[in-house]
């Protein structure tokens, strides 16, 4: 019996030191992570953002992911259906406190899955998107368990402490500028966009057609984060370039985008942080 008890005992210590989680706390929330996983920006970014997070595991068999907006309605841009992936059919859960969204991602060579779920407030409208990166159904099983444990810890860390994690960093001001010339070769217009951000103007590129401002009101139709600071856009001759920009942190991004007659939904991607 006293071995037994001595055995029990060491097992537990055992999953306690192997389960151990740190806390990455971001605008607004928290969430508890794998002691062993890597905290890091979206693939291809040096830095942490304070909206969305991933976490990667030691083997890279997983990576975790958290997408907390700060202002409601955020979109998660960072995990964008990509042109070597494909969507399966999600589903949509409407309860009484929440709406819950659940998608899944598969890599067309079967080299991955991305699965995730997507939480509305009922109440507040307030959203935050949690999933999972796996290479395979074994990696999910060996992750299974902090996977779980990651989901279950995520909170808003309320208003309070919400505002004290938005009031060290500025709200920014910037806008779109622009200067429209003929088109000799067309016979239309070109116009050049700017950025103009404080007190630099920023020549972001030239599109066809007559480049305006994008209202608010049409920011949803148009997949625009209802926290974008503002967009533009043209359309000539059956295709469309469109620039929103948003505020991360203490940063300005700059997204672009296109779509045309055939397939009018705007294709995203990010271009550039002032």
């Amino acid at each position: 019996m006293k071995s037994k008890i001595i055995i029990a005992v060491a097992l537990f210590v055992t999953i306690q030191a192997t389960a151990q989680f740190n806390t990455f706390r971001g605008a607004g929330f928290e969430v508890n992570y794998p002691a062993s996983f890597k905290a890091h920006g979206a693939p291809g970014s040096l830095e942490l953002n304070l909206e969305s997070v991933f976490f990667t595991s030691p083997d890279n068999l997983v990576e975790f992911y958290i997408f907390s907006p700060i202002h409601k309605g955020g979109v998660a841009n960072d995990i964008a259906l990509k042109a070597n992936e494909k969507l399966a059919p999600g589903e949509v859960s409407n309860g009484k406190t929440t709406i819950a969204k659940y998608w899944t991602i598969i890599a067309k060579d079967n080299s991955y899955e991305r699965t995730y779920q997507e939480s509305i407030d009922v109440k507040t409208g307030d959203n935050w998107v949690i999933g999972l990166k796996y290479k395979n159904q074994a990696a999910f099983n060996k992750y299974r368990n902090e996977y779980l444990a990651f989901k279950k810890s995520y909170h808003k860390t309320g208003s309070g402490n919400a505002s004290q994690s938005t009031a060290s960093i500025p709200k920014l001001n910037a806008s779109f500028g622009y200067e429209e010339k003929d088109d000799e070769q067309t016979g239309g217009s070109l116009t050049t966009v700017y950025l103009l951000f404080n007190s630099n103007k920023y020549k972001l590129g030239t599109i066809h057609g007559s480049g305006d401002n994008i209202d608010k009101s049409d920011f949803l139709s148009k997949k625009i984060p209802a926290s974008a600071i503002a967009a533009c856009g043209a359309w000539y001759a059956g295709s469309g370039s469109y620039y929103y920009i948003i505020q991360k942190g203490t940063k300005i991004v700059l997204y672009q985008g296109y779509n045309g007659e055939e397939d009018p939904n705007i294709s995203w991607q990010k271009v550039k942080e002032f």
